[in-house]
């Protein structure tokens, strides 16, 4: 395929590459990995390693909760971890329909490419500044997070802990410290793909159904109906692809969004220990994922007010077409 065809992978590529190291599978093997079956292994080993990776971490805080603190805040890190398991299967189990999707857009751009051309640069950018919006502030947190003095209380409470040997306490706290970084790391990868990937097909749809209105007005004047039809329904069977594809883990995902979003306020507002100085991974945390719920919603709203306004022109267009055979 040339450029023109792969305009909408080239600007999904940081997404299918994050998509990719969460084992979604969605880029090809490249040449040079696929000479070797060593390299085939490790071009695929985050397929088994992030599945693994989630579930190490809710063993670990379901032990935490278990045997030393079942604080609030443990509970939502949990459900958080939970939920984000339900997503990956989710998802997981339907990987071959982000590829597929981005296929569905490529045809309909093709149907209105002057249009398309002016909005390439545009998606293209946004795909950037949002990825490295979500690297730099994912860095921020992880530097913040080991220079400040979260967990703190809980590392206190697993050395003075008596179910755990004393030869064992500071590993113990090791893993502690590395399980709420690895956290908070795979929370923010993935955060940063889905909800990313959601957000930049919604906006290809309102464009999408946006030249359609505009298109449609002109093919009304000219009473060429059939082919307002057409598009239309090309359209709408992306758009129901879609809902099929996404509902369910972006529904999800919004729900974990509104979780990490309580644990960020509750360990705001009521630190385990009120001697320590509230860290400022809290206060950034919270601004990260309410951005990522703003982006989540409000370009999903956009798309559903354009997809109402082009269902009217459709039922304009079909009464116009049957008017047009029965005469």
């Amino acid at each position: 395929m040339d450029h023109s065809q792969n305009w909408i992978k080239e600007a999904l590529f940081p997404i299918f590459l994050l998509f990719h190291l969460q084992g979604m599978e969605t880029l090809p093997c490249p040449d040079f990995f696929a000479r070797s079956d060593f390299f085939k292994v490790i071009w695929n080993f985050p397929k088994y390693l992030f599945p693994c990776l989630l579930c190490c971490l809710s063993l670990i805080q379901i032990q935490w909760i278990c045997f030393i603190s079942n604080h609030k805040d443990e509970w939502a890190i949990l459900i958080i971890l939970s939920l984000l398991l339900c997503i990956y299967i989710n998802v997981f189990h339907s990987r071959t329909t982000i590829c597929l999707l981005t296929e569905e857009l490529h045809r309909i751009s093709n149907m209105m490419p002057v249009y398309i051309i002016q909005k390439k640069k545009m998606f293209k950018i946004y795909i950037w500044v949002c990825c490295l919006f979500a690297t730099f502030l994912t860095i921020f947190l992880e530097l913040t997070l080991f220079n400040s003095g979260m967990k703190s209380h809980e590392q206190h409470k697993l050395r003075n802990s008596e179910l755990v040997p004393a030869h064992l306490k500071e590993h113990s706290v090791a893993i502690l410290k590395c399980s709420f970084s690895v956290t908070t790391l795979v929370a923010n990868c993935f955060f940063a793909t889905l909800p990313g990937y959601y957000c930049f097909v919604c906006c290809c749809m309102k464009e999408f159904f946006l030249h359609f209105e505009w298109k449609s007005k002109a093919l009304i004047a000219r009473q060429d109906y059939q082919r307002s039809l057409e598009i239309y329904r090309d359209m709408n069977e992306t758009m129901i692809m879609m809902d099929n594809f996404l509902s369910l883990p972006i529904f999800i995902s919004v729900v974990n969004i509104l979780a990490t979003l309580f644990w960020f306020g509750y360990s705001f507002a009521f630190p385990p220990n009120v001697n320590n100085p509230r860290s400022i991974f809290v206060p950034v945390g919270f601004v990260e994922f309410f951005v990522l719920l703003l982006i989540t919603l409000i370009p999903a709203a956009a798309a559903n007010q354009a997809a109402l306004k082009a269902r009217e022109i459709f039922w304009l267009c079909q009464v116009g077409f049957q008017c047009g055979v029965a005469s």
